[in-house]
C-alpha cells in the first residue's frame, strides 16, 4: 500500500471508531446536553470519512471504512465493562477525549506523509474541529460534571 493510501486509510479508520465510539458514548451518557453532541460528533466522523473517500475516489484509490479491529475490541471491552459496572457520564467524557487525542495523533501523522495539497489542506481542516471537539468535551465536562 503506497504511503499516501496508508495515511489516508488509517484517517478513515480512525474517523470510523470514533463515529462508533460517539453513537456508543451516545447510547449511554445520562446528561442529555452530552448525548446530543456525541450524536452531532458521530455525524461528523462520518462526513470526514465521506469527504476524504470522495477525494481519493477521484485519484482511483478504494478506500475502506469499516474501522480498526482495535476499535471494535475496545468498543466491545467496553460493553462487558460495563455490564459489570454502570457507568458514569465523568467516564464516558473521559474516554471520547482519550479517542479525539488518538484521532489528532493519526491525523498528524498523516499530514506529515506524501498526500496531495488539497488533501492535506482537508486533514488539517477536520484535525481542527477534532481538536475543537476536545477543548469543547474539557468545557463542557467542567460544567455539567
Amino acid at each position: 500500500m503506497n504511503t499516501e493510501k496508508k495515511a489516508i486509510q488509517d484517517v478513515v479508520d480512525i474517523c470510523h471508531d470514533g463515529m462508533k465510539g460517539y453513537e456508543k458514548a451516545a447510547s449511554e451518557i445520562h446528561n442529555e446536553e452530552f448525548k446530543t453532541i456525541f450524536n452531532r460528533l458521530a455525524q461528523q466522523r462520518k462526513l470526514f470519512i465521506e469527504e476524504l473517500k470522495a477525494d481519493v475516489r477521484d485519484q482511483g484509490i478504494d478506500i475502506d471504512d469499516s474501522g480498526t479491529v482495535k476499535g471494535y475490541f475496545h468498543r466491545n471491552w467496553l460493553d462487558v465493562k460495563s455490564s459489570f459496572t454502570n457507568k458514569e457520564d465523568k467516564e464516558i467524557i473521559e474516554e471520547a477525549k482519550f479517542g479525539e487525542k488518538e484521532a489528532v495523533k493519526v491525523y498528524n501523522e498523516a499530514l506529515n506523509a506524501d498526500v496531495p495539497k488539497y488533501i492535506k489542506e482537508k486533514l488539517e481542516m477536520q484535525r481542527k474541529l477534532i481538536a475543537g471537539s476536545i477543548e469543547q468535551l474539557n468545557e463542557f465536562a467542567k460544567e455539567t460534571v
